[in-house]
């Protein structure tokens, strides 16, 4: 952390659009009897069955936007205003037909970004587009009813991250985009809707990239592990874990189910990428398996929305540690992000809980790291490069307490994410009292280990 390059703590949260948010419409409330659990068939029945091909058949509308994308994108006779011309068409009749209560205000959002960004620096800086991003955000907080908000904050969002990386990226260069090309990233149809954000280089040189025709089955994977995780969020985690479980149980299952959830629609948006002619290096949004069984909180929050990672990380965190240092930097990167999400007290809530875990977290590995010469920091070296002394292979206590670590991790999860509940809030938005609630039923058990955490490390730093 000593270097602007270094491991940074901060998490997207729930909502990117990679968001489940997007998929309000395709919700299933079943109500599972505690005293006779459902056998598989009745699962298969009533949850499996109606979960996926209802899902399926709302996303269709989308897939064959997709589809008709990739066509624009490989056909040659396709002039460069054409393509881009054709792509806002496609991305505004998705937004449309999935997220029109917000149409016209992403119009006059992007219009009005494409103005400030012709206006001289010496006059605003950047922050101008950072003000017009949040005056939109607090403008549909206030003026749209909880429900519409709920459902297309992240569309809001992920359109502002695109604005703001291509007012930084071109400060210090008069080489800004025409019209045409910005129209066409802004609402390009294949990520408006779920995201998630790339950089806008690597959008307008998409049409010049070399795609193998064997990367469709990337995305046809993709899209298979997103039923998959569909299922799981919908179904399986209620009916492996019933209500009457012990409360720590009934926190991982609802936990589960709302990563499950991001998962999904993380792995519909790569789906949408590879489908769409994206490069395979754009399609990895997301690594589960580093956050179902993380070896810490820094790797949780790195691999949960890997491209709003790099967003947070090239424009908010990097610019900011020069200035306020590594504290004050992560900081503004988790304040930053739970602005973007909205005015939303349980978002803020969990991002700072989340920012503070992670800042002492990584200080106190560092440190027991440098002081045993001991491969047990937040980030695992890689094993032909690690130059510690005692790693996990030849030492049990450093394996040991890794493992400690991991487990502390899962707990933090379990008990940040038992607040996206299923509960009739989450059409709405979850309240201050929905999550005081919530974690007073836990004691705030995951808050009073974090003070003691960070005890320690202040004791032997």
């Amino acid at each position: 952390m000593e270097d602007v390059g270094a491991t940074i703590f901060y998490d997207d949260d729930e909502d990117d659009c990679i968001d489940y948010d997007c998929m309000h419409n395709v919700e299933y409330d079943y109500d599972y009897v505690d005293t006779e659990k459902e056998n598989l068939y009745e699962l298969y029945q009533y949850c499996l069955s109606p979960t996926l091909y209802d899902t399926g058949r709302y996303m269709l509308p989308l897939l064959g936007s997709t589809i008709l994308f990739r066509l624009f994108v490989h056909t040659p006779y396709v002039s460069h205003r054409l393509f881009h011309t054709l792509s806002v068409i496609v991305g505004l009749y998705i937004i449309q037909y999935y997220m029109q209560e917000c149409l016209v205000i992403l119009i006059v959002f992007v219009l009005l970004s494409y103005g400030i960004l012709y206006i001289p620096k010496k006059w605003h800086g950047d922050v101008g587009i950072f003000l017009l991003s949040l005056l939109t955000i607090v403008y549909c907080e206030f003026s749209m009813e909880p429900v519409i908000w709920h459902k297309v904050r992240s569309v809001i969002m992920t359109m502002a991250m695109k604005v703001i990386s291509i007012t930084v990226d071109t400060t210090d260069s008069n080489d800004l985009p025409d019209i045409y090309s910005y129209m066409s990233y802004m609402f390009c149809g294949v990520t408006c809707l779920f995201g998630p954000w790339i950089p806008f280089e690597d959008y307008v040189s998409l049409r010049t990239s070399d795609i193998q025709k064997w990367q469709i089955s990337y995305g046809i994977g993709y899209g298979f592990l997103a039923f998959v995780f569909l299922s799981i969020s919908n179904c399986w985690t209620e009916w492996i874990f019933v209500n009457n479980s012990w409360k720590w149980l009934i926190a991982y299952r609802d936990a589960l189910a709302f990563r499950s959830s991001h998962y999904f629609i993380s792995y519909v948006a790569s789906a949408l990428l590879i489908l769409a002619g994206f490069p395979l290096s754009l399609s990895t949004t997301v690594r589960p398996f580093h956050i179902e069984l993380p070896r810490s909180l820094v790797q949780v929050v790195i691999h949960w929305n890997i491209p709003m990672h790099h967003w947070l990380k090239t424009y908010i965190f990097r610019p900011s540690i020069k200035r306020l240092g590594k504290f004050g930097a992560v900081t503004v990167t988790y304040l930053i992000s739970a602005l973007l999400h909205g005015l939303n007290f349980q978002l803020a809530a969990v991002l700072l809980s989340l920012g503070f875990y992670t800042y002492v977290e990584f200080q106190l590995r560092t440190m027991l790291a440098d002081t045993f010469d001991a491969c047990v920091a937040s980030k695992q070296c890689a094993s032909a490069r690690c130059t510690h002394k005692y790693t996990s292979y030849n030492c049990l206590w450093v394996f040991m307490t890794n493992m400690a670590f991991s487990s502390l991790t899962m707990f933090h999860l379990a008990y940040l994410g038992l607040m996206f509940d299923t509960s009739d809030l989450q059409e709405t938005g979850y309240s201050y009292s929905h999550t005081i609630d919530k974690w007073a039923q836990l004691d705030f058990a995951s808050h009073w280990v974090a003070l003691a955490t960070y005890c320690l490390y202040f004791l032997v730093k």
